[in-house]
């Protein structure tokens, strides 16, 4: 066993150490760079938020949500979209979606344009019906999907439209609750994600969505894509991602950086220098190297809320620049640099 001064110097080592890399201001540019276009790649996850004009209701009885969720699972099937969540509001549309083959702006004229048809041939209207071009929000990590289906469920009752989530009949809350997919929405990916049903529900009503703080919009506070500027972006599990190594190998080159055995590090020892480094390992798979979090659970043997709440604490304490360790991995698996 490592006496007390090497360990700790060990951990400052793994907490400090830079990633190898582009700077921060260069992130910040390609980030700006990146926002004059929306990206047309398929298997893309977006928020997209679709605002009624001038403010005005798009959806005035119960009828009118109706033919909106009518027309999602329509375009939905045609266009071979996934929809994970959404939440109709009196006067705007919140959707997490991932594409298919056919580019989003497709889908969503189609929702919308047949939707405006049909509002204003029932109300003697004329014009349009939603404020100028939606907005797309790129979702490339977990912890942002994480929030923004905290936020997207929880939004009808932030506005005193209901007493608590499950009392709203138009949004999604109550697949995730079942847990089973229906005609609009496939709650299984994220489900698998949180750790379950219950997991679902710790999310929901606390405060372990971690990582990243949303604006009133729904929006990643400080970027248009998920990541804030001048961070490195980690691959969503739900976007396509290179291959990475088997996570406990990663946990075991982290617990050599660290001075500590694999075992220790993934167990529940609770001395003040075991458990700060199981926390930086904790950040540095999920949010440097990109693993699941609920693969990083399961190898700690802690639930997704827990390993959520642990690496916004860290995080929220500090922005660590981690040394990612190098590790034996298949070919085309992400590039790390000690």
């Amino acid at each position: 066993m490592l006496n007390s001064g090497v360990r700790l110097c060990n951990l400052n080592n793994l907490v400090s150490r830079a990633l190898l890399g582009p700077s921060g201001a260069e992130l910040a540019v390609i980030s700006r760079m990146a926002r004059r276009s929306r990206p047309t790649a398929p298997n893309l996850v977006f928020h997209v938020i679709a605002r009624g004009n001038h403010q005005e209701p798009t959806f005035r009885d119960p009828a009118d949500y109706r033919a909106y969720l009518d027309r999602l699972a329509r375009y939905r099937r045609k266009h071979r979209m996934t929809l994970y969540a959404y939440c109709l509001m009196p006067n705007h549309v919140h959707l997490l979606i991932r594409t298919s083959d056919v580019p989003l702006a497709k889908f969503m004229q189609s929702v919308q344009q047949s939707y405006t048809h049909r509002f204003n041939r029932v109300y003697g209207m004329a014009g349009h019906l939603f404020q100028g071009r939606y907005k797309a929000i790129v979702c490339d990590r977990d912890d942002y999907l994480v929030a923004l289906l905290r936020y997207i469920h929880l939004n009808p009752m932030r506005a005193g439209l209901v007493a608590r989530p499950g009392e709203y009949a138009y949004s999604s809350h109550a697949a995730y609750l079942r847990g089973e997919p229906t005609a609009l929405v496939d709650p299984a990916p994220l489900l698998r994600l949180l750790g379950g049903r219950r997991a679902y529900r710790r999310v929901l009503f606390g405060d372990s969505t971690g990582d990243v703080g949303l604006d009133v919009n729904g929006e990643a506070r400080g970027s248009d894509a998920g990541c804030a500027p001048g961070k490195q972006p980690v691959p969503s599990s739900l976007s396509d991602r290179r291959a990475l190594p088997p996570v406990e190998q990663a946990i075991e080159a982290l617990a050599a950086q660290a001075g500590v055995a694999g075992e220790v590090l993934r167990g529940r020892d609770r001395n003040w220098l075991v458990s700060r480094a199981r926390v930086a390992a904790l950040y540095v798979l999920v949010r440097r190297l990109g693993y699941r979090r609920s693969e990083v659970a399961r190898a700690f043997g802690r639930d997704v809320a827990t390993v959520s709440t642990l690496i916004s604490r860290f995080s929220g304490r500090q922005e660590p620049v981690i040394a990612v360790p190098q590790v034996n991995a298949p070919p085309n698996c992400l590039d790390c640099k000690a």
